[in-house]
């Protein structure tokens, strides 16, 4: 009955995987670069290194001229009346007569040219433009060292939960056949009604772990599509088997610490602010060059080649701006500039110093997690020689059903505490993998 129960339970977990087609994978270094070209999170940190690179060429555009083009078009409804002295007309002293200058249309056209010669704002900003652009580029790699991390979680979620199932089905159908044993001993009268308790107790509680790691196994498939950008008729496939890690040497050698770079150019960052708001207090120099006609006119007529003459003003000049006083405002955010400046030094540092103890102790729990996997495997594959050893007995009338019994409790006992080794295991293996790549 029981044997049925987990062939049926295993097809219906192999059902969703048979709709469709199949992604395979060989290691975890595959999924890796499946996921960088696939992941959410990552695609998106590649697009914000590239905005950052356009706000650099977007920066070198600064030190170009300004160059500006316009035209008008006036009507003058109402020419505007202004008082002269009467005299300039012959008139007498004291009197003012009433008069209109200008005409009622007035056409304009020109061209503006405007380039800094000195400007340390633009200077700044360039910097600032690099470093953004660096800062983006250290928590891209940040971004993907994360998202490697959950990917690696899910991947040895999958492979630790399979290996789980092939356990659960083993353990499952030796509980099978210890029950189907004690019930023919019980109904020829051999044994008590309590080791027949026990026996159906130990097979209900195996089928119990048979089906979580079932779902748990669909669990974290789907949990990795979802990383992999996956849809959830997609089916993955894992062709890599579970093998003791090594010792790590104590001199192995890890990639650079994303989060190092992070800071790093987070700090550099900070200290360009600092210098653009304390260059504030120097002046900018400009030359300019303007070119402009204009056309007076009292009929509308502005495409006509006979109508008024234009007349041209040109003129260059040097431009000196210094903001002598704005309230402070300048004053006060240099100091709080500084203080960002001081707070991303202090980070760096202590990113530094945690980094290097981190890496320290991720060999330390590798070499103990990789020593404590060894003996539980042995420990595991011990109490089932000794279950089976005992069965033998059994059947041939030497040891006691009890006996039996408690070998196939201990073997169980040993079999979860393997599995938590593994999943110990698994998480430094990843963390290490994680550490030697470079982001």
């Amino acid at each position: 009955m029981y044997k049925s129960l987990l062939n049926t339970l295993s097809i219906v977990c192999l059902l969703p995987f048979a709709a469709s087609s199949q992604t395979v994978f060989g290691s975890l270094e595959e999924v890796w670069r499946y996921a960088d070209a696939h992941n959410v999170a990552i695609k998106n940190a590649g697009y914000e290194v590239e905005k950052a690179k356009y706000g650099r060429q977007q920066s070198y555009l600064d030190f170009l001229p300004d160059v500006t083009a316009s035209g008008s078009y006036t009507d003058n409804m109402t020419i505007q009346t202004t008082l002269i002295p009467a005299v300039i007309f012959g008139g007498p002293e004291g009197v003012y007569r009433p008069v209109q200058f200008g005409q009622k249309y007035i056409y304009s056209a020109g061209f503006n040219a405007q380039l800094d010669l000195v400007n340390l704002q633009t200077w700044h900003n360039l910097r600032i433009a690099k470093e953004t652009e660096a800062l983006n580029k250290a928590a891209s790699g940040n971004t993907r060292k994360n998202t490697y991390q959950q990917i690696a979680t899910q991947y040895y979620a999958c492979i630790l939960n399979s290996e789980a199932l092939r356990l659960a089905q083993r353990s499952a159908e030796v509980a099978d056949s210890v029950f189907g044993s004690v019930s023919n001993k019980f109904a020829e009268g051999a044994t008590s009604l309590p080791n027949m308790d026990i026996a159906k107790l130990n097979s209900e509680r195996a089928q119990q772990t048979y089906i979580t790691a079932s779902y748990q196994l669909q669990t974290s498939h789907n949990a990795l599509k979802a990383l992999l950008g996956l849809s959830v008729t997609d089916t993955i496939s894992i062709n890599q088997s579970l093998s003791a890690g090594t010792t790590l040497p104590a001199d192995a050698v890890f990639a650079e610490d994303p989060n190092i770079r992070v800071a790093f150019h987070q700090s550099r960052l900070n200290l360009g602010k600092l210098k653009a708001s304390n260059a504030g207090i120097y002046p900018t120099l400009s030359v300019v060059y303007n070119n402009n006609s204009q056309q007076f006119d009292n009929t509308f007529r502005p495409f006509d080649a006979g109508g008024p003459n234009w007349f041209p003003a040109t003129y260059w000049s040097l431009r000196a701006q210094w903001n002598i006083f704005n309230g402070g405002n300048r004053w006060v955010q240099s100091k709080r500039n500084k203080l960002s400046y001081l707070q991303s030094v202090a980070d760096l540092e202590q990113s530094t110093r945690q980094s290097a103890i981190n890496d320290e102790n991720l060999k330390l729990n590798y070499n103990k997690t990789a020593a404590l996997l060894a003996k539980a495997e042995s420990i595991m594959n011990l109490s089932y020689d000794n279950y089976r050893h005992i069965s033998l007995r059994y059947d041939e009338g030497i040891a006691s059903l009890e006996d039996r019994l408690r070998a196939f409790s201990d073997y169980i006992s040993y079999q979860n505490q393997y599995l938590n080794s593994l999943s110990e295991m698994l998480v430094q293996l990843y963390n290490v993998k994680i550490r030697q790549q470079n982001f």
